[in-house]
C-alpha cells in the first residue's frame, strides 16, 4: 500500500464549500413550494451548486448556458447542460459519509475544539511522547508540539488534513475503515509508535476492534492507545455506532490489549452533565 501524503495547506477560517449557480427557467417552477412536486423540481432545476474548486468552470458554462438559451439553441443548450451537470454536487442526504465530513470540515471554525480543547491537549500531551500517531486528527490538534515529540497525523478527509493546526507535521491521507481480516496500515511498521491518539472518533468506526489490533501492532511493547470520548460528542449525520466506556473496553481487549484504565475526565460543563454528556479517557497498553 502506497502512503499518500497531503502538503496543502488552506486557510483554517470558516468558509462556504459550495456555490451557487444560476440556470435559465427551463422547467416552470411549481406554485406550491410545500409540494412533492416542488422539491423534485427544485433538486433536478434550481439546486445548482458546485464545488469551490470547480466553481470557475461552472461559472463559464453558465454563461453560455444562457446565450444559448437566449439564442434558442437547442441542440447547443443540451450540450452545455450536460457538462454542466457533472460539476453539481449531490444533495447533502445522498452524499458518502466521507463526502459528508468533507463539506462540514471547511465550514468549521478553527476553535471547534470548544473551552475543553487545552484541557484536553493537556492530559494527552502530558502522556503521550516519542514517536505518536494522532488518528482521525480532523483539522484539530490535541498534541501541543514538543521537541520530546514527533507527531504524525492521520485522517481520511483531505480537506481537514490541508486545515490541520500544525502543517509542518507529516499528514497522512488514509481511511481506518479500509482496516479488515486482510487490510492494515501497511506504510507503518510493527512497534512503530510509542503512543496512538483518538479523540472523538470511536462514533465512526465501522470494525473498532480491527482497527485496535492494528493499533497495537503499531505500537512498541509498553506504548498506549488514548482515546477521549464522549457519548454525546459526534456528527449524527455519520456516526455508526454509541459509545459507552464498557463497549469501548470490551473491544479493547478483544483487540489483544493487555490493559485497559478508564478515567472521567472533569472537564464537562453544568449542562453538558445534565444531559448526560461526561468526557472519559480510555487508555489501552499494549504488554
Amino acid at each position: 500500500m502506497k502512503v499518500e501524503y497531503v502538503t496543502e495547506v488552506k486557510p483554517r477560517k470558516s468558509e462556504w464549500p459550495e456555490r451557487l449557480i444560476i440556470l435559465p427557467p427551463l422547467v416552470p417552477q411549481p406554485k406550491d413550494i410545500f409540494s412533492k412536486e416542488y422539491m423534485a423540481w427544485y433538486e433536478e432545476n434550481a439546486n445548482c451548486s458546485v464545488k469551490l474548486s470547480d466553481f470557475a468552470l461552472a461559472k463559464e458554462l453558465e454563461q453560455k448556458v444562457w446565450l444559448a438559451y437566449n439564442d434558442k439553441n437547442q441542440d447547443e443548450l443540451k450540450n452545455l447542460l450536460r457538462e454542466l451537470r457533472k460539476l453539481l454536487v449531490a444533495p447533502f442526504e445522498e452524499r458518502s459519509p466521507q463526502e459528508k465530513w468533507a463539506h462540514m470540515m471547511v465550514q468549521l471554525p478553527d476553535d471547534i475544539g470548544g473551552p475543553n480543547k487545552d484541557k484536553i491537549s493537556e492530559t494527552l500531551s502530558a502522556r503521550c511522547q516519542g514517536r505518536v500517531l494522532e488518528a482521525m486528527c480532523g483539522f484539530n490538534s490535541y498534541l501541543y508540539p514538543s521537541s520530546d515529540r514527533e507527531v504524525i497525523a492521520l485522517d481520511y478527509c483531505r480537506e481537514a488534513l490541508e486545515r490541520y493546526q500544525y502543517p509542518t507535521r507529516t499528514r497522512i491521507l488514509f481511511d481506518l475503515n479500509q482496516i479488515d481480516e486482510k487490510i492494515g496500515i501497511e506504510f507503518f511498521s510493527a512497534g512503530e509508535f510509542n503512543a496512538i491518539t483518538i479523540c472523538f472518533g470511536f462514533h465512526y468506526l465501522h470494525n473498532p476492534m480491527l482497527v485496535f489490533r492494528e493499533f497495537k501492532r503499531l505500537l512498541v511493547v509498553g506504548g498506549r492507545l488514548c482515546l477521549v470520548e464522549n457519548p454525546n460528542q459526534c456528527y449524527r449525520d455519520i456516526a455508526r455506532r454509541n459509545f459507552s466506556t464498557n463497549n469501548c473496553s470490551t473491544t479493547l481487549y478483544d483487540a489483544g490489549f493487555d490493559q485497559v484504565i478508564i478515567e472521567e475526565l472533569p472537564i464537562a460543563e453544568e449542562w453538558e452533565l445534565n444531559a448526560g454528556g461526561h468526557y472519559y479517557l480510555i487508555e489501552a497498553f499494549k504488554g
